[in-house]
């Protein structure tokens, strides 16, 4: 049987671009299977708000890592009087992180990202 994707609440404006979560717990076996080798296991980006979440198991394919959430913020660039630069590619180069969540839980980390897509105020710049 085919393992499935882990089911996830992803809220309108978030993009999901990669998405090789699935609902499977980090066992050593499921470990060794592969199924925590990748980079990236979950990343999605909001491009309005200038957010990208990113779900990695650290270190790859050890049964005793765990997994870790980063939210990235990317401030606009600005033009010389302080206003927003209209019309520049969204680029995660100058980022910050603006949370981070370690857990070996599966349901934990699940939780945490789906609160994580409802955008803290505190992560965003508003001006």
């Amino acid at each position: 049987m085919a393992e499935l994707l882990q089911p996830l609440r992803v809220p309108a404006g978030w993009r999901v671009t990669w998405n090789t979560l699935f609902e499977l717990d980090p066992t050593p076996e499921n470990v060794g299977r592969g199924y925590f080798g990748e980079s990236s296991l979950f990343s999605a980006v909001h491009e309005h708000l200038r957010l990208w979440l990113d779900v990695e198991w650290r270190p790859e394919d050890d049964p005793s890592g765990e997994y870790r959430l980063m939210v990235e913020y990317a401030p606009w660039e600005r033009a010389e009087r302080g206003r927003r630069r209209k019309g520049v590619p969204l680029e995660f180069k100058d980022s910050r992180v603006v949370h981070q969540f370690l857990t070996r839980e599966r349901a934990e980390l699940v939780r945490e990202l789906e609160a994580a897509f409802v955008t803290r105020r505190e992560w965003v710049e508003h001006s």
